[in-house]
């Protein structure tokens, strides 16, 4: 697969996430919670989660497109035939303002690495 975000790499119904949330086991670091279970699709799919105490609604759509883009160009590290879901923790929230994007990447690749 090239470095593209297609609709089918995304989670995005209701019962994904409950079945992800359910069953998944967890990956915690300072900044986020990982949710990941294998699937039986031949692609991993990536959900993120952001609740609206993360801060308004410009900040929530920066760190979901910061998301986004990291995965999309760095598909090969991430685990193969998985659903990860991505939820950011209070401390993300504090100290986003002063994360670059270089940071937040080198966060989520090292979670890449400890979930294979």
């Amino acid at each position: 697969m090239g470095e593209t975000f297609k609709k089918f790499e995304r989670i995005y119904l209701r019962r994904d996430f409950d079945k992800l949330f359910s069953c998944g086991k967890r990956h915690v670091n300072k900044y986020f919670v990982v949710v990941y279970l294998k699937n039986e699709l031949g692609y991993s799919r990536i959900g993120i989660t952001i609740k609206r105490k993360f801060g308004k609604a410009h900040k929530r759509n920066k760190l979901k497109r910061y998301i986004r883009e990291i995965y999309r160009r760095n598909k090969s590290l991430f685990p193969q035939e998985f659903d990860i879901i991505f939820l950011p923790r209070k401390t993300l929230s504090k100290e986003f303002d002063n994360l670059t994007f270089e940071e937040i990447k080198n966060i989520l690749l090292d979670i890449a690495e400890n979930l294979k």
